[in-house]
């Protein structure tokens, strides 16, 4: 009998340990835990955790942003895979927080022109949106829309067509504050740095209220440039402007702005009626040499 229970312990041992080594290897065979860390791991209901920020493109998680990298204050396009940073692709983004429903813009490129998207430490340092002109961006400033306390941010997709490929503001914006211009006399050269301009008072732009920016003479007043016969304006391309003194007055004016890449947009605006039409444009201004 002795012999017998002992023979039944041991045949149960046999059968847990074997147990067991089931359950191990069923343990080690299992995925490994989602980290959330932006491919799509983190369920899309549901919100990143504590102080994090998670981002989704079309419902799949692409980016989760920590509290402290909202420091930075960084472009919510620079932040999205690179296929999908044109803002005019987007049809709607929507904001989870502590709202009882989400905010939702549509068409953010359309109802905020001339502004970018951006995230920031918001009320109680805690993620917040905002759209920024690109100065009040650069100087961290006040956005023209904002929404605090995020949990997630979703961005929708424009489907189908081509709809807002031809948009060149997103995602490949420069820092403005290293923006260099460099202004030439026979005097001698001056540079006008990204921090003196984004100092500088801005005024709003002829014909078109909202955007703001600076003309042409102010910018020549700040680089010392007090007399002149015309003027070579150049962009980084290289491509060149010429503009006699004699054709600029108060119906022809030079007008620049900080574009959605962080560059000097020049335009040249004649007076038309009530209106003012485009009769010159320079993409990134870099240079201007008066003669």
């Amino acid at each position: 009998m002795r012999t017998s229970l002992c023979l039944f312990a041991l045949v149960a041992s046999v059968i847990g340990l074997g147990g067991l080594a089931g359950c191990e290897r069923n343990k080690s065979s299992s995925p490994p835990p989602a980290s959330g860390s932006g491919s799509g791991s983190t369920t899309a209901g549901m919100a990143a955790p504590g102080g994090s920020l998670e981002i989704f493109v079309d419902d799949a998680s692409v980016a989760t942003i920590q509290a402290g990298q909202l420091a930075n204050w960084p472009r919510l396009d620079t932040l999205v895979p690179s296929d999908v940073r044109k803002l005019g692709t987007w049809a709607v983004v929507s904001f989870q927080g502590a709202k009882p429903t989400p905010t939702e813009v549509a068409r953010p490129s359309s109802s905020y022109p001339d502004m970018v998207p951006a995230i920031f430490p918001g009320d109680g340092g805690e993620p917040a949106f905002g759209m920024f002109d690109p100065v009040e961006l650069a100087k961290k400033g006040k956005p023209a829309m904002r929404e605090d306390h995020l949990k997630a941010i979703r961005i929708k997709l424009a489907q189908g067509g081509s709809r807002g490929q031809n948009d060149d503001g997103g995602g490949g914006a420069a820092d403005p504050t290293k923006l260099v211009l460099t202004v030439k006399t026979p005097a001698g050269t001056t540079t006008l740095t990204g921090d003196k301009l984004l100092a500088m008072p801005r005024e709003a732009m002829p014909g078109n209220a909202d955007q703001k920016g600076w003309r042409l003479a102010a910018l020549l007043e700040a680089a010392g440039v007090k007399t002149y016969d015309h003027l070579v304006l150049s962009d980084a391309s290289g491509t060149n402007l010429t503009l006699e003194k004699k054709d600029l007055d108060d119906n022809t004016i030079g007008f620049i702005k900080l574009n959605k890449q962080g560059a000097l947009r020049f335009r040249v605006l004649k007076k038309a009626g009530t209106g003012w039409n485009p009769a010159g444009d320079l993409r990134a201004l870099v240079a201007i040499e008066a003669k």
